[in-house]
């Protein structure tokens, strides 16, 4: 399963990476995912804010990149 996140911190701890001295007192569902990544199972990679059809759902968008998302769930006004 590929796992892709916008966010670069997340992805980081993901995958090993070291993230910084704030990262002590981590939950156990990080260390699960890590699991599974060292198992083959899962694969997490970064991807941009624009290409993350999810953002539609979660994140204040400007217009045009609201349009870009929103257009494959719901499909092309076509009109009157």
């Amino acid at each position: 399963m590929i796992l892709e996140i916008d966010n670069k911190g997340a992805v980081d701890m993901a995958n090993n990476w070291s993230v910084g001295g704030r990262t002590n007192h981590m939950d156990v569902r990080y260390l699960w995912l890590r699991e599974l990544k060292e198992q083959g199972l899962v694969r997490v990679i970064w991807m941009s804010v624009e290409s993350n059809n999810a953002d539609l759902f979660i994140n204040n968008l400007p217009g045009p990149t609201f349009h870009k998302h929103a257009v494959k769930f719901v499909g092309e006004d076509v009109g009157d």
